[in-house]
């Protein structure tokens, strides 16, 4: 009995029972670990986590519906905190709390290193990236751009310039029945709008033609992909071994490094040939243009600025995105609205017709009569309306502001942003409020007035209308649309 019991083999070792034993143990420690972790959250506010994980999970499954999310959890708490492996993200909704940090303390709550080196690659050492010393230089520098009445003057008559010919563009798809994409328009419109004011170049992104946008199209790539990393732990590995993602990002920073240091040698290029154009005609240096990348330009020159082409590219940048991208999305979104809004559609025509012929009246102006079927005479009498929008006279339209205030109330272009591991859900305020916000106003006023008092915008049936995770609210899909005149 003895030598058959011998016989039978064991199956399990010492060594091997062992190592059962243990890792039965460890199961049972880490399900307990983490079945405690979740019954101590039972009563709390706000995303549950995991250990180890956090909230990435909830995070990540929620991410293109990223604002939704968060406002769901903010009707609850007008503070929410979300874990995240190597990063915890505090929201706040709360008007006093938002003052306290974005004016009342605003020292105390920078950009912060974690959020500069997430951005770096595409904003740099910009405006928008940067604290301290540096920030304020910049602010100071492009405050008193802002400030100038000639710059104001010129923005007015670059914006209409601008307006009319998207408004020549949808002229052409009214009458060969075409649809067009609203937001891809405005896109175009505003950056050329901002090199031709920021940057004192023309671009032609807008041309009847519309050519092929490579700049556009990889800056947006870029947006998008820096804005996740703020939820994705694994993309330093990524950009280490140059792959997914971050491969992309790569080639698209050379597309937009490539066109923001076409722009800074074509800006020098002129400055320098207008300098000397005065010096031979020995006359005072009026021929150069003061825009806002002239003016970094100039401050170049002095060593002690250190300023070089890498810090204009960063200016460049920075200024498209607060130029373009906030001010497209903000018309995107009100035509959004507007068109879905029959009531709110035909009051605001209704304006715009009052005002058209008032001012006409006081100004002493013959209005053109127009075929809606015949370009010529139909952009004819645009043009002529455009004339009577100018800065002063554009404050007339109360409802035409109303409108564009409800939908940045509603859409606003930054929904979100960081400052030290705490985010915000508003629009900038404080110290670092927006310094183009009259500008941006006066270019929205000018491309809406134009458009609702002339045309009547139809959403493509089936069209989805969603946003898309980026640092601005912009559409998912662009706005799709039919467009017919009015009277």
């Amino acid at each position: 009995m003895e030598q058959v019991s011998n016989l039978i083999p064991n199956p399990f070792s010492s060594n091997e029972f062992n190592n059962m034993a243990a890792m039965s143990m460890l199961a049972c420690i880490l399900i307990s670990w983490t079945l405690i972790h979740r019954w101590r959250q039972r009563n709390t506010t706000g995303p549950k986590t995991w250990p180890l994980i956090g909230a990435a999970i909830e995070h990540l499954v929620n991410y293109d519906r990223m604002h939704d999310w968060l406002v769901n959890y903010l009707r609850e708490s007008k503070t929410m905190v979300v874990k995240m492996p190597f990063m915890t993200y505090t929201y706040i909704a709360d008007p006093a709390n938002v003052e306290y940090v974005l004016k009342t303390n605003f020292a105390n709550y920078p950009k912060g290193k974690v959020y500069h080196s997430y951005m770096e690659v595409l904003l740099g050492d910009g405006i928008f990236n940067v604290d301290g010393e540096l920030w304020r230089k910049q602010r100071k520098t492009a405050s008193f751009e802002f400030a100038s009445k000639n710059l104001r003057d010129f923005s007015t008559v670059v914006f209409r310039e601008y307006s009319l010919k998207l408004s020549s563009i949808l002229n052409q798809a009214f009458l060969h029945k075409q649809e067009v994409d609203m937001q891809e328009l405005f896109m175009r419109m505003t950056l050329d709008s901002i090199c031709k004011v920021g940057f004192g170049v023309e671009i032609g992104t807008l041309a009847p033609h519309l050519p092929d946008n490579h700049f556009a199209k990889a800056f947006d790539s870029a947006n998008i992909t820096v804005t996740l990393r703020f939820i994705d732990p694994l993309w330093k590995i990524k950009k280490f071994l140059n792959v997914g993602s971050e491969a992309v990002l790569d080639q698209t920073i050379k597309i937009i490094d490539d066109f923001t240091y076409s722009v800074i040698r074509k800006r020098k290029a002129e400055i320098e040939a207008a300098g000397e154009t005065c010096k031979n005609e020995k006359k005072g240096n009026d021929q150069v243009k003061h825009d806002i990348l002239s003016r970094f330009i100039e401050l170049g020159k002095d060593p002690e600025n250190n300023i070089n082409d890498k810090s204009l590219r960063d200016v460049v940048i920075n200024f498209v995105i607060a130029g373009r991208d906030t001010t497209a999305t903000t018309l995107s979104w009100a035509i959004y609205m507007i068109m879905t809004h029959g009531h709110v559609a035909e009051k605001l025509y209704s304006e715009l017709k009052t005002f058209e012929e008032e001012q006409a009246k006081e100004e002493n102006v013959s209005l053109i009569q127009y075929d809606t079927e015949d370009p010529e005479s139909f952009n004819q009498r645009a043009t002529q309306f455009a004339g009577l929008l100018r800065y002063d006279s554009l404050g007339r339209l109360s409802y035409l502001h109303g409108v564009i205030t409800e939908t940045l109330r509603l859409y606003p272009a930054v929904p979100q942003t960081r400052n030290l591991g705490v985010t915000f859900n508003y629009s900038l305020a404080g110290p670092r409020i927006c310094l183009g916000k009259d500008s941006a106003y006066l270019q929205l006023k000018m491309a809406l007035a134009i458009m609702c008092r002339f045309f009547k915008f139809n959403l493509v049936p089936g069209h989805p209308v969603k946003y898309r995770m980026m640092t601005i609210l912009s559409m998912a899909h662009g706005l799709k649309v039919t467009i017919d005149k009015r009277f």
